[in-house]
């Protein structure tokens, strides 16, 4: 694992703060500019597509502060965790995206499925990525099936979506760092390629694993599980962590995982100014 005090950590971590200054600074000027009156359609039209674009590599700024964070080796904040609580924040927080493309969500959560020990800021970042990407690669009108139980000493949670399916050929990749699905690239599905990887690291370091199955045209569902209990803090987690992650790897390589969840935000945000273009809540269906 690479240490802490690891140069291109360092310089990743340094890189990464720096680049919120001006980003910050440029959304505070563009909000300024509409405080100051009333802008006609045109003027709105550049200042909302100035301000997606910042949002954008604000999305990129933070992946790669989680990459900084997984690369230095830092322990898991454990506590207690109400993941069902987690489930239904994230679905929350995505309501309006899968709205605007008429996206029914459902739940299935186990009425017994408790605590967990484990991090709930990453893991809201693990429902995060595999909850957008079922809404991002799916078809407009279709749905994403929630499904979270409780086993005898592990929770297994399932995420699966009516989408594209991912093509044999990919699945074994989207794991990987910056990796896109060529499905997705065609479609020109925005995405930075790495909140798959952040959501396997994050995983893993819980002493779990994450796979998938998908169908080229019917739809992908990740899974992943994590323990009830874990050691608490630093190396010796993290070591029996990846012990465990390397023997889920083998056991998982037939069917890794959906397509990527984004591509460079940089690069789209600016080609996108150039060319000058612009659940059901919770519900309790069953897949």
């Amino acid at each position: 694992m690479t240490e802490a005090n690891d140069p291109q950590v360092d310089w990743l971590n340094t890189v990464a703060h720096d680049l919120k200054t001006p980003i910050n600074s440029v959304r505070g000027c563009i909000e300024l500019v509409q405080q100051l009156g009333s802008l006609n359609e045109r003027q709105q039209h550049f200042a909302d597509k100035a301000l997606n674009g910042l949002q954008r590599m604000e999305h990129l700024v933070a992946r790669l502060l989680d990459i900084s964070w997984l690369d230095a080796g830092m322990a898991l904040e454990l506590a207690e965790c109400d993941l069902a609580a987690v489930i239904r924040e994230v679905v929350e927080m995505l309501r309006d995206s899968a709205e605007q493309r008429s996206i029914r969500i459902h739940m299935q959560l186990d009425d017994h499925l408790g605590l967990i020990q484990a991090d709930p800021q990453r893991l809201v970042q693990v429902m995060d990525n595999l909850i957008s990407n079922g809404i991002k690669y799916n078809r407009d009108g279709g749905q994403v099936w929630i499904q979270a139980q409780r086993e005898t000493d592990r929770v297994v949670v399932r995420v699966r979506d009516s989408g594209m399916g991912i093509s044999p050929e990919d699945q074994p990749r989207v794991f990987e760092r910056f990796f896109r699905s060529r499905e997705g690239v065609a479609l020109k599905i925005e995405g930075s390629g790495l909140g798959l990887a952040i959501s396997r690291a994050i995983v893993h370091k819980h002493g779990g694993h994450i796979w998938l199955e998908s169908t080229p045209g019917q739809g992908t569902t990740f899974s992943f599980s994590l323990p009830l209990e874990i050691s608490e803090g630093g190396e010796t987690m993290v070591e029996a962590q990846q012990s465990a992650g390397e023997a889920a790897d083998s056991r998982e390589d037939y069917a890794l995982a959906v397509s990527s969840e984004e591509h460079d935000a940089v690069d789209d945000a600016i080609q996108e100014q150039r060319e000058m273009s612009r659940v059901e809540p919770a519900g309790s269906d069953e897949p």
